[in-house]
């Protein structure tokens, strides 16, 4: 009996859309274990277990979820504008900031005031998930091969 094999190519050309996307997971899941790496880090160090505003589930939805948002935010910016990877850095920026503010604000309107310990865990896990959205993002995007 002859088996006959056939040779399927699977070569898939990464679009600019999924190749936002896909840098967008790539930065969550690096900054899912940044993050709790961090937090882990940071409780022990400081003794703090009070708030569990910022526990595991959270920071892992919370980071996938923002950078594939910023990763198609990306593609976005780069196919439609000109200059598109600096506003979209700004962009990032601004909105990195903005994270802040509203995180504590809300927290301090829910429960009171937040402590300073709280304040500080909620700026590292953002400036982990600003800093991979601002640069690894673009960075993955212009080399593909890390993300076929």
């Amino acid at each position: 009996m002859v088996f006959k094999t056939c040779n399927m190519n699977y070569e898939y050309v990464q679009t600019d859309f999924s190749r936002g996307i896909l840098s967008g997971l790539f930065a969550g899941l690096i900054a899912c274990v940044a993050n709790t790496v961090f937090v882990l880090l940071y409780r022990s160090i400081t003794a703090f277990y009070e708030f569990n505003g910022v526990d595991v589930t959270v920071i892992v939805f919370g980071s996938i979820i923002q950078l594939m948002v910023c990763g198609w935010i990306f593609y976005i910016f780069v196919h439609y504008l000109k200059r598109g990877i600096p506003t979209y850095r700004l962009v990032v920026l601004l909105i990195t900031v903005a994270i802040f503010f509203i995180g504590i604000l809300l927290r301090r309107s829910i429960m009171g005031s937040a402590p300073t310990e709280f304040k500080t865990m909620v700026v590292g896990t953002q400036v982990i998930i600003g800093c991979l959205a601002a640069f690894f993002i673009p960075y993955t995007f212009r080399h593909d091969q890390m993300i076929s």
